[in-house]
Formats: C-alpha cells, structure tokens, sequence
C-alpha cells in the first residue's frame, strides 16, 4: 500500500510538472495540458479571418509563429486561421453572422477597400464604437498582371503595350479574332503565321468576376480608366457614358467564362492550357506560384505581363475593437501583426509571390529562393507603372452595375 501511495504522489507531481512546462501541438497554435492549476492556464484564442487568396503566405508564417510558444500575460496564445472570400468576411462581419466559424479577432482582406466597406456597413447595423479604430497595416502587396501565351502577346503587341486596354478591345471585337490580329500586326492575308492564327480561333480572355472577386473588380476598374487612358479624375459622369459601357460589352464578348477568384482564372489556364485563355488578368503572386507548372504541361510558352497604369491588393491587417474582443486577444492580435512584419516573414511572402510590404526587404534580391529573380526570364519585373486613383463608392458601384446589367 505504501508502494501504492508513492506512486501516486509521483504521478501527481509529474502531472504538475508537465502543466507548467509542456506544450502539446494545436491547430495553428499550442495548447498547454489543462490541469486548471494557476492563473496561466487558459489560452488565449487568436482567430483571423484572411483572405483565401493568402494561404500559401498565411498559413506558413502562422507555423512559424507557433514555434515561438507566444503568450500574453503569461497565458499562451493558440490561433485559429479562417481563409475566405474578402466579399463573405466584410458581410458576415457586419451581420455578426459567425455560421460555423470563430468570431474573428483580426481582419486581413484583400485590399483596404474592403475595410472601409465594412466600417460604413457596420456602423449601418451597428450601435456604438467603430469596428475598426487602431491603424491599418498592410501586410503585403500583389498588383494585378496579365499572363499570356508568348506567341499571342507577340501578335496583339508587336510594337509595344502603350495601348494597352485598346489593343486588347480591337482583339475581341474583331470579327475574324487572331488572324484579323495577325494581319493588323503587319502579315499579309496568305502568310503562315495568319493560317495559324485562324487556328486560335477568337480573344479568349480570362478574368475573375467582378461582381465576386476583387481582383475582378480590380480587373474593371483598370478597364474604365484604360478607355479614358488616364490614371485619376474619372467622375460619375465619366462611368455613366453609354460608350464606355459598349465598350465593355464588346471586350466582354471575349469573356468564356467569369471565374471566381485570381486563383480560378489561374488554375483554368494551367489545366486547359491556350484552348481555355489566351490572356488572363490575374494577381501576380498567384501567376509567380503557377509559372513552373504552366511550362511543364505545356508547349507553349507562357509569360507575365504588366499593364502600363497598375492597381494592386495590399492585403492590410485590422484587430477588431471591443465588445468583439478583449484587450489579451488585442494584444495577441498585435503580437501577430508585429511579427507578419518582421523581416523573416516579408521574405517568407517574397517567397509565395507577395511584394513585401516593408520597402526594407527588396523585391529582387539574386536569390534562387526569390521567385521574382527566378521567374525574372519569364517577365516578372520589380518596376509598376503608375497607379491608377481609387473610385469613389458611387462610382464603383455604378461600374459594377454597368457589368452586371448586360
């Protein structure tokens, strides 16, 4: 009996010993044996609600904040990541409609548009304090590119992209579609390279949808400023004009099919090669993470493209106010935010496609492991073009409109 006893004042003891010492893995997170001994013995629960298109990023700096077993007040911090689409979070926020996901403690959409959408859609459903009061960080950076087959960039671009938006216009409202491109690039109607063109068959130009994607709405926004060719000062006015709209209707025809997200477009193209697109709008981290596989399927080569005037994501990082979360969680959210912009993890997004969001760390760095030297022979460059100004509310919707009543 004395044995007994014994062995079971150890195993006591080694239980305590293990509740202050020993961490047991979590989902995105740690979680400490609870005995319920102490005041460090519940977690703290870190949830962020990310767009869906970060993940790769997201999710492997979320490992690395893990391994560092971090805590608030001596209470250690356990995360819950939740990928969505940026449209979704903004109005399940608003709606407080959970469904079967956490609550979030921080936010990290697409781009900044969708965090000033969700404080005028909150304060419409909500009473009391804003939603979001702390600055909004941004986290990293991915503007917009068109990838295309290189022998169809050639022929729609023989003397350079300064008509950009144009150039592609007259592509899909020509009639005869690539051999009409072919011979407006100089070939005479019984060359080789016209019969072959006529094999392509028309425009086939993959976008993400715009009433459902940001990069969709993105896509639009740099067509309406394309037609104008400017970069800022667009007016309601402007939107409303019923050439820009025919205009858009005729580039729509070369539209198959409106994908959901960037990352659909992306998928679609790599899958099914030039008999899907010929060209596709895109975000540029999601072209970087499908190049190679791209060029191993097919026998064609394909490659990155920038627009003459840009818009891009910025993927910013928004903690949450009270009464949806508590100072601990805030400052867990904090502790996050600091450490996404951290050196190491703005190189790790350099490594996904991301554009660092810290001007310190350069985008084209001569390093195998920077996909943007890597990828540099297929046209990947650190330069943009001018960004184009952002639209007001009214004058975006009436774009949206405009796409979705044709």
């Amino acid at each position: 009996m004395r044995s007994i006893a014994f062995g079971y004042l150890v195993l006591c003891l080694l239980a305590w010993g293990l509740k202050t010492v020993v961490a047991l893995p979590g989902f995105w997170g740690y979680a400490p044996i609870n005995l319920g001994i102490g005041p460090g013995s519940q977690p703290i629960e870190l949830v962020v609600w990310f767009d869906d298109e970060q993940q790769p990023w997201m999710y492997a700096a979320a490992q690395n904040f893990h391994a560092r077993r971090p805590s608030v007040s001596g209470r250690p911090i356990t995360m819950r990541l939740v990928a969505m689409d940026s449209w979704e979070m903004v109005d399940r926020v608003a709606r407080q409609d959970w469904g079967e996901y956490p609550p979030p403690t921080a936010l990290s959409p697409a781009s900044s548009f969708w965090l000033d959408e969700l404080q005028i859609a909150w304060a419409g459903l909500n009473a009391g304090d804003p939603l979001v009061r702390n600055s909004v960080t941004p986290m990293v950076l991915s503007p917009l590119v068109l990838v295309a087959w290189e022998d169809r960039a050639r022929r729609l671009w023989p003397d350079g992209m300064q008509r950009f938006w144009w150039d592609i216009h007259a592509a899909a409202s020509d009639p005869e579609g690539w051999a009409g491109v072919t011979q407006r690039a100089g070939f005479a109607q019984d060359a080789p390279q016209v019969a072959e063109a006529e094999a392509w068959g028309q425009l086939k130009l993959g976008l993400a949808d715009p009433l459902e994607s940001t990069s969709g709405m993105q896509t639009l926004v740099l067509m309406a400023y394309g037609f104008y060719e400017r970069t800022s000062g667009l007016e309601l006015a402007d939107v409303r004009n019923p050439e820009l709209r025919q205009w858009l209707d005729e580039i729509r025809q070369a539209v198959p099919q409106a994908d959901r997200s960037s990352a659909d477009v992306m998928r679609s193209l790599v899958q099914f090669g030039p008999s899907r697109y010929d060209l596709a709008l895109v975000y540029e981290h999601v072209a970087i993470q499908h190049l190679s596989e791209a060029q191993e399927r097919w026998d064609a080569t394909l490659r990155v493209y920038y627009p003459p005037k840009t818009i891009f994501s910025d993927y910013p990082y928004a903690i949450l106010n009270a009464p949806l979360t508590s100072s601990d969680e805030r400052a867990a959210a904090e502790r996050l935010r600091s450490f996404l912009r951290d050196r190491p993890q703005q190189q790790l997004a350099r490594q996904h496609g991301f554009r660092p969001a810290d001007a310190a760390v350069p985008i084209m760095s001569e390093e195998l492991s920077n996909p943007f030297y890597f990828y540099s022979s297929y046209g990947i460059q650190a330069q943009l073009g001018q960004q184009v100004e952002r639209l007001s509310r009214e004058e975006l919707d009436t774009l949206l409109i405009l796409w979705a009543n044709r």
